[in-house]
C-alpha cells in the first residue's frame, strides 16, 4: 500500500539535498503541506528554495535548531505534522576531522532530542532517516567488486560517517523501544545545484570559470558514484510512499568516475557554457586527507526491486543543469538575527547594516537579568533566529553621559554587572544549548598602553587578557572578555568581538564618538584604535554568516588621533561648526594623567586582515567625510 503523508517536516531543507528535495517534492506532493526547519549551518541558505515554493501557500519556514525541543514540538502540534524527512546534519568530511567533536554534537546529540521530540509527539506515521553510503567504508577498485548491500558491515573511514553510524544506532534503539516508525536511507555521492563550495563539483565550477588550477587530493584517482540530486529526492519519495518501516534501503547509482576525470567534464561543459573554446585543465596535487576512501561503491538492487525506483538522469545532462545553475547569480539569505540591546547607539547601527545587507532580524522585548531567564530563553527558543546579537552593554545612565555613571555604591554595581557581563554570559549559554550562533559585542577598553605595549610599539593581540582595571566598567567588562573564552571552545559558534570608541556617521546621535569630539576644545594626540561601524559592523556580519568563532580585536588598522580625526574632518569639510582643538601630547602633565587613568590602547588587527579585511582608520576616515 502506498503511504500518502499530509503535513510534512523537512529538516535541513536549507541545505544542499533538503532545498533540492523542497523543490521537487513540493510539486510531487502537491495535496501536501510542508514545514523547513533548519537552522541555517554553513552550507545553508534560505533562497535555495524556489521562490515558486516560497510563495506557497503550503510553504512555511522555521529556523530552528532540531535540538530545540520547544520549537520543534510547537512546530509539530500548530502543523498536525504526520511525516518527517530528516536531511539535517553537518555534512563535510573535512569539517568533522577539524571539529569532531561539534560534528557528534549536531549530528548525534542533536538527533536524539528530535527523536525525542517525535517520541513526546506520538503522532508521526513516518519518518524517513537520510543515512549515507560512507558507513559502509572502502570498497575496491576492481571491476569485480560487487556494491555493498543494505547488510554489509558497517566499516566508517571518516568522523562523519561514524556520527551517521551513531544516529543510525539510535534509530534502531527508538525503533525497538517506542515503535518509531522509521525508515533509513543511505544515499550515494550527490551532486547538483545548491551545493556547498567547498565540495568537489561547484568548487571544479569555480575553477573552471577563471581557468585556474585544479587542486586534486591524493592521486586524484578516488573513484566516486555520482548521483544527480533529482533522482535523489525521487529516490526518497518512493522510499516514504513505498518503504516499509524499519527496513534501510541504499539510493545510489552505477555510475562512477575518478575525481581528476570529473574536472575534464566541467572544464568542458563551463567552457561550452560561457561560448568559449574548450582548454584542458591543468592539474595541482595537495595534501590528502588523513584517510580518503578510495571508492564507495553501493548496490542498489533492493530499492529496484521494492520500490521501483532508480536513477534516470544521465550524468551529462545532470553536470549540464548543475552548470547553468551555478553560473546564475543568486540572492543569498543565510541568517535570521535576533538582536539584544538594539535601540542604543551601537545597537541601532547593527540594525543600520543588517537592512543595507538586506538580513532579516528581529529586536528581542524579553531583557536578560529584569525578566525571568526561562522567559528569555522560551522567547528566544520561538523567535526563528539563527544568530543573536548581543549588544547589551552599559555606558551611561540617567544624568551621565559617561561611564562614570557605573562608579558608585551597591545598586550601580548590580547594573553594570546585569548589562555588562551576566546578560553576555547567559545569551551565549542560551544560544549554545539552542543550536545558535552567538556574537557578543564588547570592547577593548580594557587594556592600555604599558611597558610591554608602548605607544608605537606591540599591539594587544585577540587572545591577551586584559590589562586596565582603572574604572567599574572596565574591570567588570574585562571579566566578561575572559568569560566569553570559555564558550569560545573549538566547533562553539560563539564570536566574541572588542570594539573600542566606536564612530559612525550620524552626527545627530550624541554617542557618536565623531559627534562628541568635533565640539571639543583640547583633544589628546597620541594613536588610539578606533572602530569606524559601517565597516567594522560589515566585517563582523560576514563572520556570522560564516558562523566564525572566537575573540576577535574589531577595529580598523592603523591607530590615528583623535586630535588627527578632527583635523581630517575639518580640513574635507571646512565650512563645518566647532572649534579648532588644541592638541594634548603625551609628554604633558595633562596627557601623563590621560595615559594613567584611561583605557587608551592600539589592538593588534593582523587576524582581522585575515578573515574580514577593513581599511585603515584614516583611509575610511578621508571616504566617509566625503559623504557627509
Amino acid at each position: 500500500m502506498t503511504y500518502k503523508p499530509k503535513n510534512v517536516v523537512i529538516t535541513g531543507g536549507c541545505g544542499f539535498i533538503g532545498s533540492n528535495f523542497v523543490n521537487f517534492i513540493h510539486g510531487a506532493w502537491s495535496d501536501c503541506n510542508f514545514v523547513n526547519v533548519d537552522k541555517l549551518i554553513l552550507n545553508s541558505d534560505t533562497q535555495y528554495v524556489d521562490e515558486e515554493v516560497q510563495n506557497s501557500p503550503r510553504y512555511k519556514l522555521a529556523l530552528t535548531d532540531i535540538k530545540n525541543t520547544e520549537a520543534i514540538l510547537k512546530i509539530f502540534e500548530e502543523n498536525e505534522i504526520d511525516t518527517v524527512i530528516h536531511f539535517a546534519a553537518d555534512c563535510t568530511s573535512t569539517r568533522c576531522y577539524n571539529e569532531t567533536s561539534e560534528a557528534v554534537h549536531n549530528n548525534v546529540l542533536a538527533f536524539v532530542q528530535l527523536l525525542e521530540s517525535v517520541r513526546k509527539y506520538g503522532k508521526i506515521q513516518r519518518f524517513v532517516h537520510i543515512s549515507t553510503d560512507e558507513v559502509y567504508g572502502d570498497s575496491g577498485l576492481g571491476d569485480d567488486e560487487q556494491g555493498k548491500t543494505e547488510n554489509s558491515r558497517l566499516a566508517p573511514g571518516n568522523p562523519y560517517a561514524a556520527t551517521k553510524i551513531a544516529g543510525e544506532a539510535y534509530v534502531r534503539a527508538y525503533q525497538s523501544q517506542y515503535n518509531l516508525p522509521i525508515i533509513t536511507a543511505r544515499m550515494n555521492n550527490i551532486y547538483g545545484p545548491n551545493q556547498w563550495d567547498v565540495k568537489v563539483v561547484p568548487r571544479f565550477i569555480e575553477i573552471a570559470k577563471v581557468r585556474g588550477e585544479y587542486t586534486i587530493q591524493g592521486s586524484g584517482k578516488q573513484l566516486r558514484s555520482w548521483l544527480f540530486v533529482d533522482d535523489a529526492s525521487a529516490g526518497l519519495k518512493a522510499v516514504c510512499e513505498k518503504g516499509k518501516l524499519g527496513e534501510i534501503y541504499n539510493l545510489g547509482t552505477y555510475y562512477e568516475k575518478n575525481v581528476a576525470d570529473l574536472a575534464q567534464v566541467i572544464q568542458q561543459e563551463v567552457d561550452a557554457q560561457l561560448n568559449r573554446p574548450y582548454e584542458p585543465p591543468r592539474y595541482r596535487s595537495i595534501p590528502d586527507r588523513p584517510y580518503n576512501d578510495l571508492r564507495y561503491f553501493i548496490s542498489i538492487e533492493k530499492a529496484k526491486e521494492y520500490l521501483h525506483w532508480e536513477p534516470t538522469t544521465s550524468f551529462e545532462e545532470g553536470m549540464r543543469r548543475t552548470v547553468a545553475s551555478a553560473l546564475k547569480p543568486k540572492k543569498a539569505v543565510k541568517m535570521h538575527v535576533a538582536i539584544y540591546g538594539g535601540k542604543g547607539y551601537v545597537g541601532l547601527e547593527v540594525q543600520k547594516t543588517l537592512l543595507e545587507k538586506e538580513i532579516p532580524f528581529v529586536l528581542a522585548t524579553k531583557k536578560v537579568g529584569v525578566d525571568a531567564d526561562a522567559e528569555v530563553e522560551s522567547e528566544l527558543a520561538t523567535l526563528g533566529a539563527t544568530h543573536v546579537i548581543c549588544v547589551t552593554g552599559r555606558t551611561h545612565g540617567p544624568g551621565c553621559n559617561t561611564i562614570e555613571y557605573l562608579e558608585g555604591g551597591p545598586d550601580k554595581v548590580d547594573i553594570n554587572v546585569r548589562d555588562n557581563m551576566y546578560s553576555a554570559t547567559v545569551l551565549a549559554h542560551l544560544c549554545r544549548k539552542l543550536g545558535i550562533h552567538h556574537t557578543y559585542i564588547g570592547t577593548g577598553y580594557m587594556f592600555a598602553y604599558d611597558e610591554k605595549h608602548p605607544i608605537g610599539g606591540p599591539q594587544f593581540k585577540d587572545e591577551d587578557e586584559p590589562t586596565f582595571f582603572g574604572s567599574a566598567y572596565s574591570v567588570v567588562k574585562g571579566f566578561t572578555d575572559r568569560q566569553m573564552s570559555y564558550f569560545n571552545q573549538k566547533g562553539w559558534e560563539n564570536l566574541n568581538v572588542r570594539i573600542t570608541l566606536p564612530l559612525s556617521l550620524d552626527l545627530n546621535q550624541p554617542r557618536n564618538l565623531l559627534s562628541k569630539i568635533i565640539n571639543y576644545k583640547e583633544l589628546f594626540d597620541i594613536p588610539v584604535s578606533i572602530t569606524i561601524l559601517p565597516d567594522c559592523l560589515n566585517s563582523m556580519v560576514s563572520l556570522m554568516e560564516r558562523r566564525v568563532g572566537g575573540t576577535l580585536n574589531l577595529v580598523n588598522p592603523e591607530p590615528i588621533s583623535l586630535f588627527e580625526i578632527v583635523k581630517l574632518y575639518r580640513e574635507i569639510k571646512p565650512d563645518s561648526a566647532g572649534p579648532d582643538p588644541i592638541a594634548i601630547g603625551a609628554d604633558t602633565e595633562r596627557g601623563k594623567q590621560l595615559l594613567a587613568t584611561k583605557g587608551n590602547c592600539a589592538l593588534d588587527t593582523t587576524l582581522l586582515q585575515q578573515l574580514a579585511p577593513v581599511s585603515t582608520a584614516r583611509e575610511s576616515l578621508l571616504v566617509h567625510f566625503a559623504t557627509l
